[in-house]
């Protein structure tokens, strides 16, 4: 009864509640570095640290290396904002600013309602920073109190920046859109002077290494070092674009440096009072701000491309050359895919018109594959960095199989152009492009089994199969009669499986090129998936399904559809059982490919682009329209126990996907780490094992029955060595006996007494055989108990299950399961110290209830093992009794033969059939 009450409490929360996808656990998102606020510099000894925001959390890397050290906790809104003091990390987000120390929250600030914080500022004890209804708000960052507030009237002063002048005691400067700048004490809430306009908006405010200047970065281009002492301009210099950083160098080098919106970093020498150097492209979108570090000659900038980069200045021209970065996508991937057999690297194609090769567990050897010397090139043609990548990428294949040799990527890009070799080995572009010999453009590529052939399909029909070695076309296959979209090879290298536009999918001979199969679509197929251990071809049609071939039936087997809008990309398991499809109704499917069914759903938050399943089905990535990361979602049927059943059509129909549970995207900080996020920790722990040890796994939980059939005999779930243990306990006890008989430990030392004082002496008032008050009081209350041991308290607690059993009348499953709970050794005790006195009732008890849990057919061999045991321990007791205990031993006789009779039998019938399949061979 316990255990149905419990069954069902776990199907009623399971009910009432959505656990999530049954197979996948969001684990990680790679590829994310930085987004366009400015980060935060910090300099511990001879060690600077980098805080960077991304979206609703930041990351903390050393500048040594740009290695990451701590990911922050998941917050409510994106981070608009960081700072860093000492070991904590003051973070903006959702109006509220939060103390995080090493990547854990520990605080909040006084909050107040002036919707989103910007600028944080440290002033001493005090953190400043710009509230989104025009004022500066001052706080006590140890204490978390707001120091004062300062509003300010948008028309006339709209503030933009602001800046603490080194030396001046509770004075900031503050800048404002309008070019005008004002000088006020925190302390008495005064203006104290106000600075004539500068002619153009105020960007950016900078103390400078010299005391009383500060730089002004305006919205026109121009950089101003005005000193605010005596209210007079020092310099002013000009660049193309609005400024949004200012640095200066430390290290005895008179030098600025400031960037503009287009990803340019100026340098200017200050003696010289010119344009040292223009660093065109330093970022491909928007410069959030640029640091000299510390002594250093060295420049670290970040900006809206999802980059950190270093430069170093060690030439004699003051030329800076990149030192060291940490980049990913600045644009969201689109298409991605595993590199190697072990599943330790991905390769990602995104709309930056970037190759990526991303590490799933070393992010230093991260790295975006190299398209030549495009930074030389941009200078020497006065172009964009970006005008001269290659087009963005539509497919790419590869095989490393021969990577030490010769290239072992292939891609596919927009338009007519060629395709093109990659080697992963070198992060570089290969030697080869391959061009369609009809100049119909390159629409879809594949790498042989074996590295040695790229088969490239062709937007007139043809398939091309090219040596990677000489870049020579070797066989051409034709027989379709529009675009090529897909193509697989099987792991032998003896067919080539094509889809296209003309709804048809191809078999193909690879070692003659003829045409072996044909199978008719009912829709075209934009997309193709293969199994190639298992000559399955799986397609993404136009009509939202998914329909795989067998090419040795030369047939569709199975249609998947459910979709509700186009499927984006489709994926096979490592072990072909499953198909795993996304698509643009921002949901992510599981099909399973024996059943026909689909057993797993749940939807993002954003469009799923590409799916990659991981060639150690550990893991499954997936890529997303609008976020420059690929997403890693671990596969929870490689670690847990998961049980699959098919999701009803009614749910899978819903218009509206509401069945779906919606997941939380994965976090750079990896599976577990996020514990603000009360809703993902919910889910974690309803997918793990609840408090009466019962799993809920998906929102339709299945528990599985204890018998599929009433006629079953069933074993215990116990380890074997429970009763093998029983049985030999008396041969494992004699073995384990000491050799020697124990020997009285040697006397203890004797010890006098001392009296309390400086002076050293003895007591010898005190008798070292003397008793505590508390030692005689518990020797006098001994005395005055009884020395007679009641029976009630002698009751084993066996005896007292038996009686209990007796006297209500229930089944045996109490008893047994209070026998499952002990030890051998406490099993063994609890039968032996049986009572004799109580007219043999407990005896009784024990037979009976052995005979019904063996008439249940539950727990076989246990039951066998205690009864073995009971009869070696009373077989003297028996014989004496023989008269009154015989009708119950004949009963236990007759049952145990049948239950072993029906074991016999099914394992003598597996036995001639596995004899019988053996020899049919």
């Amino acid at each position: 009864m316990a255990a149905q009450d419990k069954r069902a409490r776990v199907q009623d929360r399971a009910a009432k509640r959505a656990t999530g996808s049954r197979l996948f656990e969001p684990y990680r998102a790679l590829g994310y570095i930085t987004n366009g606020i400015a980060h935060s510099v910090q300099q511990r000894g001879q060690t600077a640290y980098v805080t960077t925001g991304i979206g609703r959390t930041y990351h903390v890397y050393d500048a040594e290396k740009i290695r990451l050290l701590f990911v922050g906790p998941r917050f409510e809104a994106d981070v608009v904002s960081v700072l860093s003091i000492g070991d904590n990390t003051l973070v903006s987000s959702g109006g509220v600013v939060t103390v995080c120390r090493r990547g854990k929250r520990t605080r909040d600030l006084d909050r107040v309602d002036r919707g989103e914080i910007t600028g944080l500022t440290q002033f001493g004890d005090h953190v400043l920073a710009i509230s989104e209804d025009n004022a500066v708000v001052v706080w006590d960052w140890k204490t978390g109190e707001v120091f004062t507030e300062i509003e300010f009237a948008s028309e006339a002063f709209q503030v933009t920046c602001l800046v603490h002048p080194s030396t001046y005691v509770n004075k900031i400067v503050v800048g404002s859109a309008q070019g005008t700048m004002q000088v006020w004490n925190i302390q008495t809430r005064r203006c104290l002077y106000e600075f004539k306009t500068a002619g153009a908006g105020i960007a950016a405010l900078v103390q400078t290494p010299v005391i009383d200047v500060l730089a002004l970065g305006l919205l026109d281009g121009r950089v101003v070092l005005h000193n605010v002492k005596m209210d007079r301009r020092v310099l002013e210099v000009a660049q193309e674009g609005r400024v949004t950083g200012i640095a200066f160098r430390t290290d005895q080098a008179a030098m600025m440096a400031s960037a503009n919106a287009e990803g340019d970093v100026a340098l200017w020498d200050l003696d010289g009072r010119r344009l040292m150097h223009v660093m065109q492209g330093a970022h491909d979108g928007r410069i959030a701000a640029v640091d000299f570090l510390a002594g250093q000659p060295v420049l670290l900038t970040s900006g809206a491309d999802n980059a950190v980069r270093e430069w170093i200045f060690d030439g004699h021209d003051g030329v800076p050359r990149l030192l060291r970065q940490r980049s990913g996508h600045s644009a969201a991937p689109h298409t991605i895919r595993y590199h190697d057999a072990e599943g330790r690297f991905v390769l990602s194609a995104g709309r930056d018109r970037q190759l990526r090769l991303f590490s799933l567990f070393r992010d230093e050897q991260s790295a975006e594959m190299s398209q030549g010397s495009l930074q030389r090139e941009a200078r020497t043609k006065r172009m964009r960095v970006d005008d001269l990548r290659l087009p963005q990428i539509t497919q790419l294949a590869s095989n490393p199989a021969m990577a030490k040799s010769w290239d072992d990527v292939v891609t596919c890009h927009q338009g007519r152009g060629p395709a093109h070799t990659w080697s992963a080995e070198r992060r570089a572009l290969g030697k080869f492009a391959l061009q369609a010999p009809d100049d119909s453009g390159v629409r879809a590529v594949a790498l042989s089994s074996c590295g040695n052939y790229a088969l490239l399909g062709l937007g007139s029909g043809g398939i091309e199969l090219v040596n990677m070695q000489s870049g020579l076309t070797r066989r051409s296959f034709s027989g379709h009669k529009k675009a090529v979209t897909g193509i697989q090879t099987d792991d032998c290298n003896r067919r080539v499986y094509s889809a296209s536009l003309d709804g048809t999918v191809r078999v193909w001979d690879f070692a003659t090129g003829a045409e072996l199969t044909c199978v008719e679509m009912k829709s075209a197929p934009s997309r193709m998936a293969g199994f190639s251990a298992g000559g399955l071809v799986a397609c993404a049609c136009d009509d939202a399904c998914v329909r795989v071939v067998d090419a040795d039936a030369g047939r569709v087997v199975r249609t998947f559809s459910g979709h509700r809008n186009r499927i984006t990309d489709l994926a096979f398991s490592n072990d072909g059982r499953w198909i795993v499809s996304a698509s643009l109704d921002c949901t992510i499917r599981t099909w399973d490919l024996p059943t026909g069914h689909m057993v797993d759903w749940f939807r993002v938050e954003s469009v799923p682009v590409s799916l990659a399943f991981s060639p150690a089905g550990d893991f499954l990535a997936s890529a997303h329209m609008d976020s420059v990361g690929v997403f890693l979602w671990a596969n929870r049927s490689q670690f847990v126990d998961v049980a699959l059943r098919q999701i009803t059509p009614a749910a899978a129909d819903a218009e509206d996907d509401a069945a779906a549970v919606l997941l939380a995207m994965p976090t750079s900080a990896g599976l577990g780490a996020d514990s603000d996020d009360e809703d993902n920790e919910d889910e974690r722990n309803e997918k793990e094992e609840d408090d009466d040890g019962e799993k809920k796994d998906g929102a339709d939980v299945y528990m599985s029955a204890e018998r599929l059939t009433d006629n079953m005999v069933t074993l215990s779930s116990l380890p074997r060595s429970k009763w093998q243990t029983l049985l030999n306990l008396a041969v494992i006890k004699k073995r384990n006996a000491p050799q020697k008989p124990a020997q009285a430990p040697e006397q203890a030392p004797f010890f006098l007494p001392t009296a309390e004082g400086v002076e050293h002496r003895f007591d010898f008032g005190v008798s070292a055989t003397t008793e505590s008050p508390q030692q005689q009081g518990e020797g006098e209350k001994g005395t005055e108990q009884s020395k007679i041991i009641s029976t009630a308290s002698a009751q084993s607690g066996l005896a007292r299950a038996l009686y209990r059993a007796e006297e209500t009348t229930t089944a045996s499953a109490a008893v047994f399961d209070y026998l499952k709970a002990l030890n051998p050794s406490a099993i063994d005790v609890e039968i032996r110290t049986l009572p004799l006195d109580d007219g043999l009732s407990a005896l009784k008890a024990f037979i009976r209830a052995a005979t019904a849990q063996l008439q249940s057919k539950r727990d076989f061999e246990l039951v066998q093992a205690y009864i073995q045991v009971f009869l070696n321990v009373f077989a003297d007791v028996i014989k004496a009794n023989v008269d009154e205990l015989e009708p119950l031993l004949v009963a236990l006789r007759c049952e145990s033969r049948a239950q072993w009779a029906t074991i016999d039998g099914l394992v003598r019938y597996s036995a001639c059939m596995v004899d019988y399949m053996r020899s049919s061979k």
